[in-house]
């Protein structure tokens, strides 16, 4: 959370920076040198977008576990607000049975202390819940998500989230900051970008989670968009887009043109196709006029795609066959293409250690070891088929490493030691390429 936070107070210390220098640009004529030094000092900020952080989701401290996204928005006037969805599984909860079925009371509590002299902002408030059985109180993705939306002043709090469910006398709760900007004196912007899904009929769904499944493809952005130079109205605006895989590689992009009958209006951006396959994402979206570029981004996951298809079920086979049975992965490549998706959740659904929730957890761990395979060791290959990549996939990060440099008869070595159990394995780097190979032990 620190990091993130230096993140966003750097990002917003650049546009207090430009609203002064917005601000010199009005006091002094066009031939001061205070002018002409505003202008010199825009166009270094200008050269690359102005760049507000992404505010990570708070998550609780206990149970029962929940997730809160905040989101910074502008009023119909124009001035912040900030707006909290708070997302809270239905099997974190203690239902009773009732008699028309089963009840549950959660207490929520949001406070926003502010870093500047002034009083606490927030409320607390009881949301009753009462479904029809029990087995709706246990399903997987049922979840209540309450939202609330706060006029904050300009400047810089620390967030407050409290659940209490039942009985219970200690609330769980969740704590992080969060910058709320002064857009007043900027020209053109957006505020933060809320992800969720488009409907079929094209209205935005909100996923305060921010934790996709099957529904990515129709991942789609809400933001609104303010323009605070004089001109006549309607206005046309073209917002470009693009998503980041975890690698940083760009995975889509597009622009679309839209069309606003006034400042502070809503938009949403939906790409026209996406198909993301599990791991975690950035979607960014910038809007330009001139040399000025205003950039806002939000992090999130895809936890559920289904399996793999083609070219990719029988690549995968491979960094699969680290962690499998010889024979199970014999069966899944004789599948034909028609029962290959059966075949790899048959074989997923076996190790989900927690098969009563939408995660798999042995999953989501299995593409996260690929990918930091695949990024941190060399090879003349895929990282994920060097020794490091095979070892790693196969036990994880390892407890302790020693590196070892080279002497006048040995190459460097790296030494990975796993403690339950204990496990030692040497690599050596024999051509001083940083490419590593497993000496020891040498029947693994």
């Amino acid at each position: 959370m620190a990091g993130s936070t230096r993140r966003v107070a750097t990002a917003f210390d650049c546009v207090s920076v430009l609203v002064n220098v917005w601000t010199a640009c009005r006091r002094y004529g066009p031939d001061t040198p205070g002018r002409i030094a505003a202008l010199v000092l825009a166009g270094s900020l200008f050269g690359s977008a102005l760049h507000a952080a992404d505010l990570p989701l708070l998550r609780s401290d206990r149970v029962p576990q929940f997730t809160a996204d905040l989101v910074v928005s502008l009023r119909p006037d124009g001035e912040p607000a900030l707006a909290v969805s708070i997302v809270v599984p239905y099997r974190q909860l203690e239902w009773l049975k009732a008699p028309l079925g089963y009840a549950a009371v959660v207490e929520f509590t949001v406070v926003f202390e502010p870093d500047h002299p002034g009083a606490q902002i927030g409320d607390s408030w009881d949301r009753p819940l009462l479904v029809a059985d029990f087995s709706t109180t246990v399903k997987a993705g049922s979840s209540v998500i309450e939202r609330r939306t706060f006029d904050l002043p300009p400047g810089r709090y620390r967030v407050r989230i409290g659940v209490r469910a039942g009985d219970s006398d200690v609330p769980s709760t969740a704590t992080g900051h969060v910058e709320v900007p002064d857009y007043s004196r900027v020209p053109l912007g957006l505020a933060d970008v809320e992800l969720g899904v488009a409907g079929l009929s094209g209205e935005f769904q909100p996923v305060p989670s921010r934790a996709f499944g099957r529904n990515a493809s129709r991942l789609a952005a809400r933001m609104a968009l303010f323009d605070r130079r004089a001109g006549a109205w309607p206005r046309d605006y073209p917002v470009r887009y693009w998503i980041n895989d975890d690698t940083g590689n760009e995975v889509a992009t597009g622009t679309r043109s839209l069309s606003l009958s006034h400042s502070n209006e809503p938009v949403v951006v939906a790409p026209d196709s996406l198909d993301l396959f599990l791991g975690s994402y950035v979607f960014v979206a910038e809007i330009g006029q001139g040399d000025s570029r205003w950039r806002v981004e939000r992090s999130f996951e895809v936890e559920d795609s289904g399996p793999p298809r083609g070219r990719e079920f029988q690549r995968l086979l491979e960094p699969l066959s680290f962690i499998a049975d010889g024979h199970e992965i014999d069966r899944l490549r004789k599948l034909a293409p028609a029962d290959q998706a059966a075949g790899w959740e048959a074989f997923w659904q076996r190790r989900d250690p927690t098969p009563d929730t939408p995660r798999n957890e042995a999953l989501l761990e299995f593409f996260r070891r690929v990918r930091y395979a695949s990024r941190h060791f060399q090879t003349f290959g895929p990282g994920w088929r060097s020794d490091m990549g095979r070892i790693y996939i196969k036990y994880g990060p390892p407890d302790q490493t020693e590196s070892r440099p080279a002497t006048g008869s040995d190459a460097p070595l790296e030494i990975w030691d796993y403690n339950r159990p204990y496990r030692r394995f040497v690599f050596e780097d024999r051509d001083g390429f940083g490419r590593y190979v497993l000496v020891g032990p040498v029947t693994e």
